[in-house]
């Protein structure tokens, strides 16, 4: 929530100053026919809600990963340290329960064309870095807690995912104003995923989990997608050649990360758009 705040707060600013300022730029009917065959560029810059449902595979649980936390604790290199550090037997007795992802920021580039006064091709191309932060609990059998049961200890378990987007569409602008601009847009959609990193941390020391498939020979999750999407927006002249969008975009779209977790879901974004023209 605190990075979309960071993200609308500048937003509000910036219209608020153009709205001051009246109508720098107007454009008469023949100004805007005369904007038809031109290129314009952008930068694209935003907030990214992943959809939750490919999230599972960093919990390091058995259901997803036979090369999960337990895995890793039970091997020999590694037993000595859980025993040193738990000094009790122990148990792994719950992974994550609702698996999430945390809000991203989006950064990209746009290339668009308009071809007809009110229509636009457009290509959008955006990198997106996930995060997962949640814990797994340890249940530790110390017959000197001095409470009935087992003590109870959350660890720490880490994901990193990397997804590259490009997006192509149209754009229709159903509202044309002296300095501003309103559009829904349709596109299709493509990606490519892949996992960077998967660990937990106990005693601030990492252990990777893995995530091994003998079918292939690459052993870092991920794969390609496709997908479609629809957007909304309202663009608005900041200087004379350009143009600040501020845009919603909902895509449906396939993510594959193994075999097992392939998933359709929803992902949202939310940003500006700034553009040159």
């Amino acid at each position: 929530m605190s990075k979309i705040l960071i993200l609308l707060l500048p937003l509000l600013c910036i219209t608020s100053a153009v709205k001051a300022q009246g109508n720098w730029y107007e454009r008469d009917e023949d100004s805007f026919v005369a904007d038809t065959n031109r290129w314009s560029f952008g930068v694209n810059l935003g907030a990214y809600f992943a959809d939750n449902n490919t999230a599972v595979l960093y919990t390091g649980s058995p259901r997803v990963s036979l090369y999960g936390v337990e895995f890793v604790m039970r091997q020999q290199f590694n037993r000595q340290f859980f025993e040193d550090y738990f000094q009790h037997p122990y148990d792994v007795v719950e992974y994550p329960l609702e698996p999430r992802y945390q809000t991203a920021f989006e950064l990209g580039g746009h290339l668009g064309f308009r071809f007809l006064p009110r229509f636009n091709l457009f290509a959008d191309f955006n990198v997106v870095q996930l995060d997962f932060e949640q814990a797994f609990t340890v249940a530790i059998q110390d017959p000197f807690n001095g409470i009935p049961g087992p003590t109870f200890e959350q660890i720490p378990i880490i994901g990193e995912e990397n997804r590259f987007f490009l997006n192509l569409g149209l754009q229709y602008d159903y509202y044309v104003g002296n300095f501003s601009e309103a559009y829904i847009s349709a596109f299709g959609h493509a990606n490519n995923v892949q996992m960077q990193q998967n660990y937990f941390v106990v005693d601030n020391r990492e252990f990777n989990i893995f995530h091994f498939n003998p079918n292939t020979s690459n052993q870092r999750p991920g794969g390609n997608g496709l997908g479609f999407g629809f957007g909304t927006g309202f663009k608005f002249q900041f200087y004379e050649h350009v143009w600040v969008d501020l845009m919603y975009q909902l895509v449906r779209s396939e993510i594959e990360l193994t075999e097992t977790v392939t998933e359709q879901g929803l992902h949202h974004s939310l940003g500006i758009r700034v553009i040159w023209k």
